[in-house]
């Protein structure tokens, strides 16, 4: 039986949907190309340009920064100075507190090991 040209369409439908996957397939792969090729560029230009300061205001820049670290390493010990005055107050404030559970907590452990000795001296008598 003879096919018509309208019994083709599924055929160049199909023909059409292979077409554009390859094509889909095709520019995601130059796409990624392109990104790749990209951000070499862009590393390479800031690697350059990182290499170009740094020998070139090396002096400038290096005291700088060795009076920013100093800064920093200063108001760190700062800060921890503060941070060990605060935990001596708290710890100073607290002690009583910790003395006081800590006396109640024996208190209660004395009470019940006496409930226990006269348990077990009852349990004893018995038997």
């Amino acid at each position: 039986m003879a096919r018509t040209p309208a019994t083709n369409l599924d055929l160049i439908l199909l023909a059409f949907l292979h077409g554009t996957f390859i094509a889909c397939a095709l520019l995601v792969v130059v796409l990624l190309l392109l990104i790749a090729m990209l951000s070499s560029f862009s590393v390479s230009v800031v690697s350059i340009v990182v290499i170009d300061l740094y020998s070139l205001s090396y002096s400038t820049l290096s005291s700088y920064f060795q009076t920013l670290a100093a800064n920093l390493e200063l108001g760190f010990v700062l800060i921890l100075c503060v941070l060990t005055s605060q935990a001596i107050a708290v710890v100073s404030a607290a002690q009583p507190w910790y003395q006081r559970t800590t006396s109640n907590i024996k208190v209660k452990a004395r009470r019940a090991m006496t409930r226990f000795d006269a348990l077990l001296l009852v349990i004893t008598q018995r038997c």
